[in-house]
């Protein structure tokens, strides 16, 4: 088959394929920053596993220290024969408040890993996804790699304007890539900013919560409001970790995302909230919780800012992202109109072809929703949109 039959029959085909490279263009860079970013969670992930062995090995020698002294009936009745059945009881409380903390700090660092493996879960499906559409892009590059090969290759003295006007298309789809690197990573913060908010949102509830049940302890709760302020204020705690493990992650995703200060939550104590209980423990408690809402309100206004923040650079890198594919699609249109005049010097009018399809690959469902990417190389630079964040210590 010579150029000019070559030309008859493909032409078509040829503009079918620049319009399904359009639509997938996304999908290469965005694959890359998912890749990035489960192993990011998967490293966080095994660092917790680490630390739930640490708690798990703690809490059964704080268990084992505890149930020793509370069932050493030889030692209870030399305390009590030997006038020394306060200092005995003391350390017994000791034992047992160490051994409660102790198993708190690790069914914390188990809800920690079980809500990485979830974000795992979700990242992975995002994945699969994008890797069915990187398939097709790929077998679609395929396809009109060949066609060029088809037709251009070999000596091109009669058309030297088609390797100018390329060039031109690789500038312009570098500069794409580059800003929808920005604009992913960006949208990824965004989003954990925005998960990371309601939970702080919850954890303020949650102490306003405790903060009532302390007042009704003040005037004679007893042991009902005793515990219902500790079950919000323990509430109230899983969501500060939550709310830390979604920041820390958004700052993974983006360096323009600043610590937003440390959640500190109210503890209660056994010894003063259940054997020396009294209207002077509760009353100090009560301004221990206060001190916690006044905490929590500090941290609120910090995250609000960074949620500020970062929406405007979302905002502004998309203006830029709409400009770079304007460029772009101009760029390969250019380049297809003078392959296709080529081809219609030669062929006249060609009718149309059924649209193009990719050599199917097997992928699920998913949002075509773009994911965080890394930084490519390159000189583009993204507005400069910053929020201010306080904290002595940070998530």
């Amino acid at each position: 088959m010579n150029a000019t039959q070559a030309i008859l029959q493909n032409a078509p085909y040829h503009a079918q394929l620049l319009a399904a490279i359009t639509e997938l263009d996304y999908v290469p860079p965005a694959l890359a920053q998912q890749e990035s970013f489960i192993s990011g969670l998967e490293a966080e992930a095994k660092r917790a596993a680490e630390a739930v062995k640490a708690h798990e090995k703690k809490t059964k020698k704080e268990r084992k220290e505890h149930e020793d002294l509370r069932d050493s009936t030889a030692r209870r009745l030399a305390a009590k024969f030997t006038g020394r059945k306060e200092k005995f009881e003391a350390k017994a409380s000791k034992e047992e408040r160490e051994y409660v903390e102790a198993l708190e700090q690790e069914m914390q660092a188990k809800r920690q890993v079980a809500m990485l493996q979830d974000m795992i879960t979700e990242a992975k499906n995002v994945q699969v996804d994008l890797q069915g559409k990187a398939e097709r892009y790929r077998l679609t590059k395929e396809d009109l790699a060949e066609l060029y090969s088809k037709i251009f290759d070999g000596p091109t003295e009669a058309y030297p304007e088609d390797d100018r006007l390329e060039y031109q298309l690789q500038v312009a789809q570098g500069r794409y890539n580059e800003i929808q690197g920005f604009l992913n990573r960006e949208s990824q913060a965004l989003h954990l900013l925005q998960t990371a908010s309601g939970a702080l949102s919850s954890c303020y509830s949650k102490i306003q919560e405790a903060h009532n049940y302390s007042q009704w302890d003040m005037f004679g709760g007893g042991a009902m409001s005793d515990m219902m302020e500790r079950n919000a204020l323990s509430a109230a705690e899983n969501l500060a970790m939550q709310t830390a493990t979604y920041v820390q992650q958004a700052t993974l995703a983006s360096p323009n995302v600043n610590p937003i200060g440390q959640i500190n939550i109210a503890h209660g104590s056994i010894i003063s909230d259940v054997i020396f209980d009294n209207i002077f423990t509760d009353m100090a408690f009560h301004e221990k919780i206060k001190a916690s809402q006044r905490n929590v309100e500090a941290v609120q206004l910090n995250l609000r800012n960074e949620l500020h923040a970062a929406m405007g650079r979302t905002g502004a890198i998309g203006a830029d992202l709409s400009e770079a594919a304007d460029a772009l699609t101009r760029a390969r249109g250019v380049l297809d109109g003078f392959r296709r005049s080529v081809f219609e010097s030669l062929s006249g009018n060609i009718p149309a072809l059924p649209a193009y399809s990719a050599p199917a690959s097997p992928s699920p469902s998913h949002s075509d929703t773009p994911v965080t990417m890394p930084i490519p190389s390159g000189s583009y630079t993204p507005p400069s949109h910053t929020g201010t964040s306080s904290g002595s210590r940070i998530l």
